[in-house]
């Protein structure tokens, strides 16, 4: 097995900075430049091309400190689909595949993460889940009960006082209201009555989202039913799964984007916000992904990680697609599919 341990970082930030941020910011690139050394020492020795082609599927293993796999528990499956997008492409350059799987430590004294290649034979790791919550707390103890004290003793010749009676014709009954026909004396105003709720004035039926691959070829066109709406991958995760659901595609989160109606200066449009893991591209402009994980979704405090869209505009997912556009019933696309940049995870040489 071949191991690449980086330096032990401390549990504790001293910075208070979360510990997913910071592992998500720094320790990321880390790994896939680790991934792609141990690629590049597996390829090492040269093998003929007849022989590349019967190697299976290499499994890559990434080990993570017990405290940084439960920080990541609960977008692990969509971080080994991007970790494993990228040994793909660094692979591709031997004709070789490879997948990645996350696993965690059984110590807190391991290091922050170790990759290895798997044997061959063995079944992949465990996936990582979020740790039971700890039991609740056992109740207070219950003060004992004060001790009885004795009544006054009672006197034979004194007795007891009746209790008032109830004259027979009081009945009880429920307490007076206020009745809303009663005439109000001038001065004293009237509660408001509450302003009504404003009508959206989303178009329903109008919009649908086209789907296009790298070349700007249509995949497929999904209507857009409500004013905000949930955009991502297919999953059977009902705590992860979108109001659009777009098939084949690896690449997008299961809970990618939320586009929520808004008009400016008088135009149709749409704000995108960007709730995954890869970044959105709208011309020159990236917008980074928000990571929010799973459950309710949420977009307050996630003006950084949006864009306003315009019909027509391209949007494009990741590196390499696919590319989205919003468009009215029956239209056609005419913008340009917009240039994919340079890879950052490609090896570079020289």
């Amino acid at each position: 097995m071949t191991d690449f341990t980086p330096a032990s970082r401390p549990h504790e930030n001293i910075d208070g900075e979360p510990l997913l941020d910071s592992f998500l910011r720094e320790a990321i690139p880390e790994i896939k430049l680790a991934l792609g050394d141990l690629i590049d020492r597996d390829n090492s020795r040269a093998i003929p091309d007849k022989y590349v082609k019967m190697l299976p599927l290499t499994t890559l293993v990434v080990t993570l400190r017990p405290d940084a796999a439960q920080a990541i528990a609960d977008m692990a499956a969509d971080l080994e689909e991007d970790l494993t997008d990228s040994v793909m492409r660094h692979g591709s350059l031997y004709d070789r595949d490879y997948k990645v799987r996350l696993k965690e430590a059984g110590s807190r004294g391991a290091p922050l993460f170790r990759v290895s290649t798997q044997p061959a034979g063995q079944p992949d790791p465990a996936p990582i889940v979020p740790a039971p919550p700890p039991p609740a707390p056992p109740p207070p103890p219950r003060a004992p009960d004060p001790e009885p004290t004795m009544a006054a003793p009672r006197h034979d010749h004194a007795p007891p006082s009746p209790l008032p009676s109830v004259p027979a014709w009081v009945a009880p009954g429920p307490p007076p209201t206020v009745d809303p026909d009663a005439t109000r004396v001038e001065g004293i105003p009237s509660a408001p009555a509450p302003a009504p709720k404003p009508r959206s004035n989303f178009p329903a039926g109008r919009y649908e989202l086209r789907v296009e691959d790298e070349d700007g070829t249509e995949r497929e066109r999904l209507p857009i039913q409500g004013e905000t709406v949930s955009v991502g991958r297919h999953t059977d995760d009902p705590a992860l799964r979108s109001d659009i659901q777009l098939t084949g595609a690896p690449n997008v989160s299961r809970r990618q984007l939320a586009l929520v109606w808004e008009e400016r200066d008088g135009k149709p449009g749409f704000l995108v916000y960007n709730l995954g893991l890869n970044g959105i591209h709208v011309g020159d402009r990236e917008v980074s992904g928000a990571n929010t994980g799973k459950g309710e979704m949420k977009l307050d405090g996630l003006d950084g990680h949006s864009i306003w869209l315009a019909p027509g505009d391209a949007l494009r997912i990741g590196g390499h697609g696919p590319v989205v556009r919003i468009l009215e019933k029956g239209a056609d696309a005419d913008a340009e599919v917009p240039e994919i940049a340079d890879d950052p995870d490609k090896t570079q040489f020289g």
